[in-house]
């Protein structure tokens, strides 16, 4: 079951039931289940084209890279990146070099 409630700050308040052995996981703190809720959301949006990387980043308040290192600790490739994405990655890695 979901029911939506009002908007705030650009987001939208939803009720969410979900199975009680994932609130018993999550040692039955909401918190900890509404960050991964948004996380999976987030990434989903992301690979069904919905959402780009930076989108997703600030959305989460992880920035651009936390996004990208986000995608590469639950094992998700990254091959998908647009034209301005991979620039934006290149342009990332040449600082980092001219920084050592």
């Amino acid at each position: 079951m979901l029911k939506t409630g009002r908007m705030e700050n650009n987001e939208a308040a939803i009720t969410f039931q979900i199975p009680n052995i994932i609130f018993q996981a999550h040692q039955q703190q909401i918190k900890p289940i509404q960050e991964v809720l948004k996380k999976g959301l987030v990434i989903w949006e992301y690979l069904n084209g919905n959402l780009s990387i930076a989108e997703c980043g600030d959305i989460l308040n992880i920035g651009y890279r936390g996004f990208l290192e986000l995608l590469w600790s639950k094992g998700i490739p990254i091959d998908g990146l647009n034209e301005d994405e991979l620039a934006q990655q290149v342009s990332q890695l040449r600082k980092i070099i001219e920084v050592q």
